[in-house]
């Protein structure tokens, strides 16, 4: 009797007000919202009307989308939840016994607007909701801050690393010439690499080096060997083969050294650029700060202060620089007329190269100076001043002597470096603090950057009675970035770093939609 009576309810005769839904609630006001977030004229000629069962309506669709982003729900949850979820089946229009799509609709809906509408569709619109509501009156001054993304694929050791290089090579060839996996693995005597773990196939005393060094080698080996059994086929295979072996031939290579009778062994310390996953082979291990280390990605967000809306976001591996993004996040923000004239960050940000990159794209960056692990003086404490070509450290002495020397890194750049007098660096009271040539009783010299325009321009700034006042303001960004990870952000829902932008920009979008409800909650009121 109970569900005879709900479903002879109207969903669109539903009160909001006895489903106990907040005024600002996502589920309210996505109802209403929806159709000026998208049109049906969005999706024209998606479907063939006349081939098939009807298709379900893609305003549904995109809304459900938006659902999922806001709670960060699974694909079968979403679907459960706008079956049984009254708030869920009120936002959509769902009538009576309407059912949502399958699972499957959802997941062609979802990939197919990414490929004809972009990944930053909804992103875009949702701020173009902003502008129309005028609620982003606050663009002058933005802030950017990162944070991690747990990649979707497994992270596994160096034995079983290789070993799901090998597997994904058999794999792929197998599916290629259309025969069995394991079949292809016996004719190739690479059956173990079929199993989940080679390390719970391998009977060795795993406390022996030599033995570990044994297991290793004959897994490089056989990486080593599947070129040749794979061209041995004699067939055209597709470029999906020859990726699966590259990224073999760089798992196995990795994190090893050869020894000098010809076997391998694990080699200390983790190469830069370490492949961590076969699943996921974009994912890399990286920093958040000095003791904090990460794996997979980094979520790079660029927002504003007060109203805080999401204006860019980008997904790179752990291993890229905080700073690396920021010109990508600020171009974003251009694009959909959301320019800031200044961007606050923490200093990680502060590289000169940072700050020459967003200048060009007339954009101040705000950080503070990076701290320095020296005790004594460093060029920060001297005055330098570029246009007469001096140097003066802290005790007064002013010197216009300096050579070019190579910026260093390879580069053949040349760059101004200073020297002082060695009179007055031998008899000065603060040469204990001076650094170590001084303290010999030679000359300080005082090299300077190939950016030390942007750098003294930073330092000017941070000596300004202004630069208190903003740099406070950074942490509007951690706020924002909070309600990213609770929202999902935290973890990847796709393998691969161009699906996980996606995701970045779904979440930002349904993220800017809740803040858009929340600002507006009080005209919605009844």
């Amino acid at each position: 009797m109970v569900s005879e009576s709900f479903y002879q309810l109207s969903m669109c005769a539903e009160d909001p007000e006895e489903l106990r839904l907040a005024a600002d609630a996502f589920e309210r006001r996505l109802r209403d919202m929806l159709p000026r977030i998208v049109s049906p004229a969005d999706f024209e000629g998606w479907f063939d009307a006349t081939v098939g069962r009807p298709p379900c309506c893609p305003m549904v669709l995109t809304g459900m989308l938006l659902l999922q982003s806001r709670y960060g729900l699974p694909d079968d949850e979403v679907v459960a939840r706008a079956r049984r979820d009254r708030a869920f089946r009120y936002a959509l229009h769902l009538d009576g016994r309407e059912q949502p799509p399958a699972v499957s609709t959802f997941r062609r809906h979802r990939s197919r607007l990414r490929e004809r509408l972009g990944d930053d569709f909804l992103h875009r619109r949702v701020l173009a909701l902003a502008q129309s509501e005028g609620l982003v009156d606050d663009v002058e001054l933005q802030a950017q801050d990162s944070t991690n993304t747990e990649c979707r694929g497994a992270i596994i050791d160096t034995f079983n690393l290789i070993a799901a290089g090998i597997g994904r090579v058999v794999r792929t060839v197998a599916r290629v010439v259309g025969c069995a996996p394991e079949s292809l693995a016996t004719r190739w005597s690479m059956s173990r690499y079929l199993a989940r773990s080679i390390k719970g196939q391998a009977a060795i005393d795993w406390s022996s080096e030599k033995a570990r060094n044994a297991l290793l080698t004959e897994e490089i080996r056989d990486a080593e060997q599947l070129p040749e059994l794979v061209a041995a086929l004699g067939l055209q295979l597709p470029p999906e083969v020859d990726e699966a072996l590259e990224l073999l031939q760089t798992v196995a290579h990795q994190d090893v050294e050869r020894l000098e009778d010809g076997t391998y062994r694990i080699a200390r310390g983790t190469c830069k650029g370490r492949v961590v996953s076969i699943t996921d082979p974009e994912a890399r291990h990286g920093r958040k700060s000095r003791s904090r280390t990460i794996t997979g990605f980094k979520t790079h967000v660029q927002g504003t202060i007060c109203s805080q809306f999401v204006t860019g976001i980008a997904i790179t591996d752990a291993g890229v620089h905080d700073a690396q993004p920021s010109p990508k996040l600020i171009e974003q923000s251009a694009e959909v007329g959301l320019k800031p004239q200044e961007v606050v960050a923490d200093a990680a940000y502060g590289t000169g190269a940072n700050l020459r990159a967003c200048a060009s794209q007339d954009v101040a960056m705000c950080t503070k100076l990076p701290s320095s692990s020296h005790d004594g003086f460093t060029k920060r404490d001297f005055d330098i001043d570029l246009e007469a070509m001096t140097a003066t450290c802290p005790r007064g002495h002013t010197t216009g002597e300096y050579s070019l020397v190579k910026v260093g890194g390879g580069s053949d750049e040349r760059v101004p470096s200073f020297k002082f007098p060695r009179t007055a660096c031998q008899h000065c009271p603060l040469a204990s603090r001076c650094g170590s040539a001084p303290r010999k009783g030679q000359p300080r010299r005082l090299k300077l950057s190939a950016y030390e325009e942007e750098l003294q321009r930073a330092k000017a700034f941070n000596a300004s009675p202004r630069a208190g006042e903003v740099l406070r303001r950074r942490s509007a960004v951690e706020r924002l970035i909070s309600h990213l990870v609770r929202m999902g952000m935290r973890h990847a829902r796709f393998f691969g770093m161009h699906l996980v932008q996606y995701q970045a920009f779904l979440t930002a979008a349904a993220y800017n939609l809740q803040r858009v409800f929340t600002l507006t909650r009080s005209a919605a009121a009844p």
